[in-house]
């Protein structure tokens, strides 16, 4: 169970008074959380350990001051948002894990290197200036532990986003197939339907298709109202009219 202080911007309020702390409880969190978080503790002490040394003699014109500024900054940004996801229960994006989680490593980093190089500067005693130098070491290879714990995170998140990745092309390409299978169908039976039908000025059009034989049927004549009367035998052979000669015969005279 990790507790999850929120950062205080100012370590104090306009009063003078400090801030109250904003915690919260994680439970399971990944190493570099435990690992962040633990810096931004170790970056507020530091702070206030530099503040206390210098009081009001802080050179504003050093320029290892607007670096420790802006390296507490990002460190700040980096811790605030986590504490935002964890108290919302939501997820960390993907991209801030590959990009903004080695920012605030590097930024711890460059904290620790200025802050105790200005806090050796003030240093006149030779065993304090050896218990500095020590604690600066120690903070280093914290500094270095947070940014390997940052790649570590990068690379597997990397991993992990590479293999959806993966999934998905592999989901799309099983899809495109698909398609492609059922255009590559849709034109064969395009093909077949063209192959049975005769198109306009090919051979088999204007060659005449042999029509089916029908038996022929007198059409239908329409009921007559009168009485229907029995039709006459046909006689077996024509009949020819009599032929008469054009010639007339006297008829004999009387005896």
């Amino acid at each position: 169970m990790l507790q999850l202080e929120a950062p205080r911007d100012l370590l104090q309020n306009t009063d003078g008074t400090p801030a109250p702390k904003q915690a919260i409880e994680l439970a399971n969190p990944a190493v570099w959380v435990w690992t962040m978080a633990q810096q931004q503790r170790q970056a507020e002490n530091n702070l206030r350990q530099i503040t206390e040394l210098y009081g009001n003699t802080i050179d504003k014109t050093d320029k290892r001051m607007p670096r420790i500024e802006e390296a507490y900054r990002i460190l700040a940004e980096g811790t605030r948002y986590v504490y935002d996801r964890v108290h919302a229960n939501e997820e960390i994006a993907e991209a801030w894990v590959r990009t903004e989680l080695a920012n605030a490593a590097n930024a711890y980093q460059t904290l620790v290197y200025n802050v105790w190089q200005a806090i050796l500067e003030r240093t006149d005693e030779d065993n304090q200036q050896q218990i500095c130098q020590a604690t600066q070491l120690t903070r280093a290879n914290d500094a270095l532990a947070f940014l390997a714990e940052a790649n570590t995170a990068r690379s597997q998140h990397l991993a992990t986003f590479q293999g959806n990745v993966e999934l998905w092309a592999a989901d799309h390409q099983r899809k495109m197939n698909w398609v492609e299978d059922r255009r590559r169908r849709a034109r064969e039976e395009i093909r077949w339907i063209a192959t049975q039908i005769a198109l306009p000025g090919s051979p088999k059009a204007r060659a005449p298709s042999p029509e089916p034989l029908q038996l022929w049927r007198s059409p239908v004549r329409p009921p007559s109202t009168s009485t229907a009367t029995a039709p006459a035998a046909p006689s077996p052979l024509p009949m020819r009219p009599v032929l008469r000669s054009p010639i007339r015969l006297a008829s004999a005279p009387p005896t």
